[in-house]
């Protein structure tokens, strides 16, 4: 039963990587990197508010693991819990650097080359927002 819920746990956060990359990787094709119009501004920002959304997701998740581990200290079962937040640790943080680091390269860093300097002014916004905690970008 412990190393079931340990595969669904990674299995959960594969799927979340793999998504996440997958709407990285659209945004980026549809943009062509660079943000030149309100619509390319739009597209961003449904990816962002996915991201958003994604991580609150993750962070419950997580939380739900953390109480599955307590529940293993309480029955008495430290080395199962220890190794399950072990494994869980050293396979999801790769993941978690990984799709930060394609997120970096893809989206936070994308080139603004428009003339309107209110689509630069709120894709800062956008990122400042997107650095702090929330559920979706405000407008």
């Amino acid at each position: 039963m412990i190393a079931v819920i340990l595969i669904i746990a990674i299995l959960i956060a594969l799927v979340f990587l793999v998504l996440n990359i997958q709407k990285m990787n659209e945004v980026h094709t549809k943009t062509k990197g660079v943000i030149k119009s309100r619509q390319d501004l739009l597209i961003v920002k449904e990816y962002i508010n996915f991201s958003m959304k994604g991580a609150i997701f993750y962070i419950i998740f997580t939380v739900l693991f953390f109480a599955y581990v307590v529940i293993l200290f309480i029955m008495a079962k430290p080395f199962q819990a220890l190794c399950s937040l072990f494994l869980f640790g050293v396979i999801t943080l790769p993941m978690g650097l990984i799709g930060k680091y394609i997120e970096k390269k893809k989206i936070r860093k994308m080139d603004i080359q428009s003339d309107d300097p209110e689509i630069a002014e709120k894709w800062q916004r956008y990122l400042t927002q997107w650095d702090k905690p929330g559920f979706r970008l405000s407008e």
